[in-house]
């Protein structure tokens, strides 16, 4: 071979080597963005499917791997109830943030059991602000927007999630109601001692009006509940047309998730108390009794009613359980008999064959009738103690639960709410019994909680609550 040949061959190894190195560094670059984009477990993956009514166009949110997203949700039940509200700013694209990693604990079947006689402790809110952009508005005074009923009311999707790991870390652990107390010689009382995971304490978390008024729509909370792939999610559809389903906006789905990942955090599997009215139907589907001039036929209910109750049938078997919230949603605290008694029958005939029997009874805005000369059940108790309620959840933040013989020998019982109130007004005393100066709460800190998307900062927000208070 020539020297000139010799020169033109090495020429060309030189070259293949370099287009070679080029193509390995152009892979390592392509696998390394791969890598970076890839979404984690707990991101929401958007994926473009059809709604219940056939519009194409949907973000749908699912809080899951990507390879592993579930078949396209179906519901027979068709379009809730058009456009509602104004639609967020890339509202299906919005990420709310997970709670601080914990490493799981001990399933509760492997936890030593032991005699439990101390303090069940009972909190509870209301739907959660799944859009706070709409249930938030930044064109009103700060004393407006914390006078606002769902900056009171409720809680974000983001603070529920903190709740709920600051519990889990300081070892409470959820309970059904159910199991706590005991009917004896026909007196409900609660048990003096059963059994419990040892270094547990029992917590019993009960959340109202999971109903989704028609009022509320639009409003920043889903608009229902749906089945996805054989679970619990949400639907929302917002005024621009677009719909929103997934895991990650609503509390059911969100403390579904965490049990599964914190099996320790749920004894015998139990999970929350949904609390229901009736006068607007339940879980987002229109179930209440037609009206004149509310433009539904009895078809329209019915096929409500039958939507609705693979979702009841759902939450019943992954540990959910219902309480009357009573019908109407009314003052108790204002209420004859007659008034009671059309209240309670209305839910025995439309609610109760949807979500079964239940012995609990939440009193609306905490309200309930005193007992006139101290011994005297009054009437409206009455009424529903006939109808066989045995235990009875009231508002307070400090704790009480005792049986009452002055109300027909029941239960009464506080519920702590954790709220728009609590994070700017009870941080104490959620951090200490008022009564005993024992802890409670330690772990849960409103101020650090708090979420900025409440669109008022935390400071301001407790400047307004006093003003509007008077305090």
């Amino acid at each position: 071979m020539s020297n000139q040949q010799k020169a033109k061959s090495g020429s060309g190894i030189k070259v293949a080597i370099i287009v070679m190195l080029a193509i390995i560094v152009a892979l390592i670059v392509i696998i390394a963005k791969i890598s970076t984009d890839k979404p984690s477990s707990g991101d929401k993956v958007l994926v473009n499917t059809l709604p219940p009514d056939g519009t194409p166009g949907v973000l749908t949110a699912y809080p899951v791997n990507p390879t592993e997203v579930p078949a396209d949700p179906t519901d027979d039940n068709g379009d809730p109830a058009g456009p509602t509200g104004a639609a967020p700013t890339e509202a299906a694209s919005t990420q709310t943030a997970q709670p601080t990693a914990t490493a799981t604990k001990a399933p509760s079947g492997e936890l030593k059991l032991v005699d439990y006689s101390g303090r069940v402790e009972h909190l509870f809110t209301h739907s959660l602000i799944a859009f706070p952009e709409l249930a938030y508005p930044t064109d009103i005074s700060n004393v407006e927007k914390v006078q606002n009923t769902y900056f009171i009311d409720c809680i974000t999707v983001k603070e529920f999630k903190r709740i709920i790991q600051a519990l889990y870390d300081d070892d409470y652990m959820l309970v059904n109601l159910n199991y706590v107390y005991e009917v004896v010689d026909g007196v409900p009382r609660l048990k003096k001692t059963f059994k419990f995971p040892e270094g547990k304490k029992p917590l019993v978390f009960s959340f109202d009006d999971t109903n989704y008024y028609s009022k509320k729509m639009g409003r920043g909370m889903i608009d229902k509940l749906i089945l996805i792939d054989g679970k619990v999610g949400t639907y929302t559809k917002h005024a621009d047309g677009t719909v929103v389903q997934g895991f990650d906006e609503e509390y059911i789905p969100i403390l579904d998730r965490f049990v599964e990942e914190h099996p320790d955090f749920s004894f015998n599997g139990a999970k929350g108390m949904i609390c229901v009215t009736g006068f607007d139907g339940i879980l987002g589907y229109r179930t209440q009794r037609v009206s004149e001039g509310d433009g539904r036929t009895e078809a329209d209910r019915q096929r409500e009613i039958e939507a609705v109750k693979p979702i009841v049938q759902a939450l019943k078997d992954t540990g959910w359980y219902f309480a009357s919230h009573s019908y109407k949603h009314g003052v108790m605290e204002n209420y004859g008999r007659d008034s009671m008694l059309d209240c309670a029958t209305k839910f025995e005939n439309e609610v109760k064959p949807l979500i079964g029997d239940t012995k609990i009874y939440v009193y609306p805005y905490g309200s309930w009738k005193r007992s006139s000369d101290g011994t005297t059940c009054p009437a409206p108790q009455k009424v529903l103690n006939d109808l066989g309620f045995e235990y009875f959840c009231s508002v307070g933040v400090t704790y009480y639960a005792k049986t009452r013989s002055d109300l027909g020998n029941i239960i009464l019982s506080d519920r702590a709410n954790v709220d728009g109130a609590a994070f700017v007004w009870f941080q104490d005393l959620f951090s200490k019994d008022e009564w005993e100066g024992t802890p409670r709460f330690n772990t849960i800190n409103f101020r650090e909680f708090y979420d900025d998307a409440r669109n008022i900062s935390y400071d301001d927000a407790v400047a307004a609550y006093k003003e509007w208070k008077g305090k």
